[in-house]
């Protein structure tokens, strides 16, 4: 297959889905064979000056960043600096857990220390968005770990039973890594990862990212008119470790083609590969939103089983005003990276997947049903009125779940009901009401040679405007 080729197919695709998703701008990597075979930038990194996105954009890659971590770990185990199965306690003042089932730094690598999510990355990123909620003592490494020990009564089960995704603990291994290497985190990963893939650009430090010629302008996700707002980067450095690194398309290709050429690039070998099978173990089952198939969680790493057959390790990241999204099958050397300059609406996942079906030979519909879905929801989204306009509401749709706005002269302001798929290939939906045995169905027809769209429901005929 060539390049040409893959520009035919994807690219009217990408620039659909960047259109009817509202994405500013994006990056799209792809490699194959082990080597670079497509890159480039469709869209503007800054809407104001129009700037295009290109494959040296840097942007926020959110919690790809978890590998990193990962990775700087597992050259410490190799050094014998850090022993997996030990209780985090050891290294740093830790007091989660208890003496018979301590947390040990396996736990924390693979989401599975029995406690949920604490939210505590979310306070930083939040007050460095300017969004400041929540009024919690978090400005000094002293405040955070008391928000983590604090946290005891929290448990749900003991270590190594049950997947919880906790940004909060990928914090606590980068302090792991401060205290063990003697380095500032940000300068370990830079030192031992960074700078031995030719990765020179990337960065954690704002200063850094500030000075470069060729960043992303952050947007925020949409608000109720349809309008996108700029943003600084919420760089902070209790969300260095498990999702503040700052990189391009163009650099992560070669940390990924390292890591499936067995750790090594050019003359430098960043890690062993005995320590990447480690990292690409599926230790513990993940909820099915976490990916498509069989989705497991390794080290810093999703495992899909049996995509076609393969295993695809994978990814995705979000900072709130940028997302990322890698996907590599190393049996055979392949993969996908992307990034955009806002909020994704899930839009990066099912593309990454879909060309890693297409690179395969295989149709993108049988890989990937939820793009074909998200295309037919999208043709849905706008504005609806009935006969002489007597009646209206608006179709919208929010991290992938389809909204009805009606509004009501008698009332201050319009009711919002979630709609809930019943038979989505039918455009079937049906309106959720907490009391039992009440429930209002909707459907909605499109007609496929001028493309209008109606929605009956109830007693009602909406035409879309």
């Amino acid at each position: 297959m060539s390049s040409k080729f893959l520009e035919r197919i994807i690219e009217p695709l990408i620039v659909n889905l960047m259109q009817q998703s509202k994405i500013p701008g994006l990056a799209l990597s792809v490699i194959k064979d082990g080597k670079p075979f497509y890159a480039k930038g469709f869209g503007a990194r800054n809407l104001k000056k129009n700037i295009p996105f290109d494959e040296d954009t840097l942007f926020g890659i959110g919690s790809i960043s978890k590998s990193f971590t990962a990775l700087g770990i597992m050259q410490l185990v190799e050094q014998g600096k850090i022993d997996l199965q030990s209780p985090v306690k050891k290294y740093i003042d830790f007091r989660l857990g208890d003496k018979k089932n301590p947390i040990k730094i396996h736990h924390l690598l693979s989401h599975s220390t029995g406690y949920p999510e604490l939210l505590g990355n979310i306070v930083a990123l939040t007050r460095r968005l300017g969004l400041i909620e929540n009024i919690i003592p978090m400005s000094s490494w002293n405040d955070y770990m008391l928000f983590i020990n604090g946290a005891r009564k929290e448990v749900v089960d003991i270590p190594g039973k049950r997947f919880f995704y906790n940004n909060d603990m990928f914090t606590c291994l980068g302090l792991i890594i401060e205290k063990v290497s003697g380095m500032r985190f940000e300068e370990y990963i830079r030192e031992n990862v960074l700078k031995p893939l030719g990765m020179n650009r990337s960065t954690y430090l704002r200063e850094v990212y500030d000075d470069d010629n060729n960043t992303i302008t952050n947007y925020f996700p949409l608000d109720e008119e349809g309008n996108l707002k700029e943003s600084d980067a919420p760089i902070d450095k209790f969300v260095y470790a498990p999702g503040g690194l700052l990189s391009s398309v163009y650099e992560l290709q070669n940390y990924l083609i390292a890591l499936m050429n067995e750790g090594k690039h050019g003359q430098s070998e960043i890690i062993q590969k005995s320590s990447i099978d480690k990292m690409w173990k599926p230790y513990n089952k993940t909820p099915e939103l976490y990916g498509h198939g069989e989705p497991w969680y390794g080290y810093g790493w999703f495992v899909e089983k049996d995509f076609f057959g393969y295993d695809v390790i994978q990814h995705g990241g979000s900072v709130l005003t940028a997302t990322a999204m890698v996907a590599m099958i190393p049996e055979i050397k392949m993969a996908v990276i992307m990034g955009v300059n806002c909020d994704d609406q899930g839009l990066l996942d099912p593309l990454a997947h879909g060309i890693l079906a297409i690179l395969l030979g295989k149709d993108i519909n049988e890989a990937v049903p939820l793009l074909q879905i998200q295309n037919k929801l999208n043709k849905l989204v706008g504005k609806y009125t009935t006969y002489k306009d007597l009646q209206s509401l608006e179709i919208f749709l929010e991290n992938g779940i389809l909204y009805a706005k009606i509004p009501y002269p008698h009332l201050p302001k319009p009711i919002i009901l979630p709609l809930a798929p019943e038979n989505v290939d039918e455009l079937k939906f049906v309106v959720p009401i907490a009391f039992p045995g009440m429930k209002m169905k909707g459907q909605f027809f499109i007609d496929e040679k001028t493309d209008e769209v109606h929605f009956l429901v109830d007693r009602y005929k909406f035409h879309k405007i």
